[in-house]
């Protein structure tokens, strides 16, 4: 039985911190409402908190949030969640990108929470503008695609509900892989300096072919 919800995110610019808190936020709610016990919710920023502090187990579910850069996941995203123990806890992985290729940003982040002890049950990317702070409105938060975000809460939260429905270890439900397509990327764009970094996406962003929908995997 499930009886926590953690979203957990690396978010500088803050759109992710949102893509993840809505999500957590919508998952949650839907599992409370449909349990006997009480579902609460958290989120943690890896900017903020030492990540290896979170405490995972088989009643939870994690939602991990992280932003694309150039086609990856940021370092410093990826060493924090390292330090995380899942200790078989369901999670979703989630990314942000900003309508552009995510490259292989998502079977990363997948294949990290994999490695951390998480049993991966679904992942998605999401598209996230930040175009309005570019204008005249600086205060203004960025745009998420909510509709395809609740979409994919509403399709985890069911399946979430059918794995955990079983007290009994030996009958309960036995997922499939989540199948997301891409490689281990190389990171060394994130070994020269921030500028050439910037360069270095915008470029990215020139060559790849706008996306204009987000895409999920359950």
């Amino acid at each position: 039985m499930i009886r926590k919800v953690v979203g957990i995110y690396y978010s500088p610019a803050g759109g992710t911190a949102m893509m993840t808190r809505t999500l957590a936020g919508e998952i949650g709610a839907i599992l409370d409402a449909c349990s006997p016990l009480d579902v609460c919710v958290e989120c943690h920023d890896m900017l903020k908190e030492e990540s290896s502090s979170i405490v995972f187990d088989d009643e939870t579910v994690a939602i991990i949030g992280m932003p694309v850069y150039v086609g990856k996941i940021p370092l410093p995203a990826a060493a924090a969640l390292r330090n995380l123990a899942g200790n078989g806890a369901m999670t979703l992985a989630a990314v942000s990108y900003g309508g552009r290729k995510y490259g292989n940003a998502l079977f990363e982040l997948k294949r990290l929470a994999e490695d951390c002890g998480f049993k991966a049950i679904g992942a998605g990317a999401f598209m996230i503008s930040y175009m309005a702070r570019r204008g005249n409105s600086t205060s203004s938060p960025p745009a998420i695609d909510i509709e395809s975000l609740s979409d994919f809460g509403k399709a985890a939260s069911e399946k979430i509900k059918r794995l955990a429905g079983c007290e009994i270890e030996e009958l309960k439900i036995k997922p499939m892989p989540v199948e997301v397509s891409g490689r281990m990327p190389v990171h060394k764009i994130s070994r020269i300096s921030p500028k050439a970094a910037a360069i270095a996406q915008g470029v990215f962003n020139r060559i790849s072919v706008l996306r204009r929908r987000s895409e999920w995997f359950l």
